[in-house]
């Protein structure tokens, strides 16, 4: 029998020990080399210019030598205005990646001695900017679809006298809140990887319901023509058989007469209730997405070393910037709209200058 990769020692590459037991120097080089690299010059967050700009050591602040501004390592990153040190910044990013199935904002705030509303903030932080940094390549080769219902059903008073009506009416008119979503989600199978099984790539969306003209919209935008489509009997799926080859399950008869099934897709379903109900317990719709998108990325990585993931969701929180609707959130900066439909995809809800970093330090190391 094949151990599970989790109780392997291959990932477990860092443990919390190792952050604790840094002085807040070495972290401050552990951000310095995410950011800009293992070199003494630094890139100006304000003009965008590479050099060997003045430092400042008592306040750990450069000086441009161009455009005379100063500026932090955190300035214009998801951290920026941060009053946590910054080894506690680095604990409560190796924490959010150790938790496979998420951690919720009171566990954060115990696990580093700070306030609830500071915890809660920073997780959301680290959720946004995860969903902000996306892999939205094209999906190909074998697709499985599907939807998962959040916020949905009402809990009726049970008293004794009319339980036998409120069972016979439920059971006939089942009620719903007005906050009922739809989480659906596009789950690429890995191919040619003798090491994943499974799902490697997962996009997801939230709407009203599970219907056509989103789901035809999310698979003519992020899936290439020609792949097949694993999915259920749904009439929302029958418009993609001009482009792709569908491929339905029946649930009711819980088969398939071709051998087909949706399976990736019902299991980041299942990860996704783990996550929803079993450790936030309720979340809003304004940030559902943020939820299921932390979920998608943990099942795609989940062949990866806490190491590895702790390095990539820091250099993702170090790219991006800073997070407008997480500044000020408890004194009322919230987040107005829900992502509804393809709005989550819009140029605002994708960082750019993530993506803009990522190529400058790539090119920076071919160069070296």
């Amino acid at each position: 029998m094949t151990q599970h990769y989790l109780l392997s020692n291959k990932s477990r590459t860092l443990t919390l020990k190792d952050i604790f037991r840094l002085s807040e120097d070495e972290a401050f080089q552990i951000l310095k080399i995410n950011r800009w690299g293992n070199s003494d010059e630094v890139v100006c967050p304000h003009c965008g210019i590479r050099h060997k700009a003045y430092f400042l050591v008592s306040r750990k602040r450069w000086c441009c030598k161009h455009c005379q501004r100063h500026f932090y390592i955190t300035t214009n990153t998801v951290f920026a205005f941060h009053k946590l040190s910054f080894v506690d910044l680095l604990a409560a990013i190796m924490i959010f990646v150790n938790e496979v199935k998420g951690v919720s904002a009171i566990t954060m705030s115990r696990h580093l001695n700070i306030n609830y509303k500071t915890a809660f903030v920073l997780c959301h932080k680290l959720r946004e900017t995860l969903f902000k940094t996306r892999d939205l390549s094209p999906l190909q080769g074998e697709v499985h679809e599907d939807g998962a219902w959040i916020n949905f059903t009402i809990r009726p008073a049970n008293f004794r006298k009319t339980r036998k009506k409120q069972i016979d009416r439920k059971t006939k008119f089942p009620k719903f809140r007005p906050t009922k979503r739809c989480i659906i989600s596009l789950n690429q199978r890995a191919s040619n990887d003798d090491n994943l099984w499974g799902s490697n790539r997962t996009i997801v969306a939230m709407d009203y319901t599970e219907k056509a003209e989103t789901v035809l919209a999310l698979n003519h935008q992020f899936v290439k023509q020609g792949s097949d489509i694993m999915c259920d009997e749904n009439p929302a799926y029958n418009d993609l058989d001009f482009h792709y080859t569908r491929w339905t399950v029946n649930h009711q008869e819980c088969y398939s007469l071709f051998g087909a099934s949706n399976n990736l897709a019902e299991s980041f379903n299942a990860r996704f209730r783990d996550l929803h109900r079993g450790v936030h317990h309720k979340c809003d719709n304004k940030y559902a997405l943020h939820y299921a998108n932390q979920a998608g990325y943990m099942s795609d990585n989940r062949r990866k070393s806490n190491g590895d993931l702790f390095k990539d969701v820091l250099q993702r929180c170090l790219w991006v910037l800073p997070l407008k609707e997480w500044v000020g959130y408890w004194q009322g900066n919230h987040r107005m709209t829900e992502l509804l439909g393809m709005t989550a995809f819009s140029p605002e809800e994708i960082s750019q200058s993530y993506f803009k970093n990522m190529n400058e330090i790539m090119k920076y190391e071919l160069a070296a």
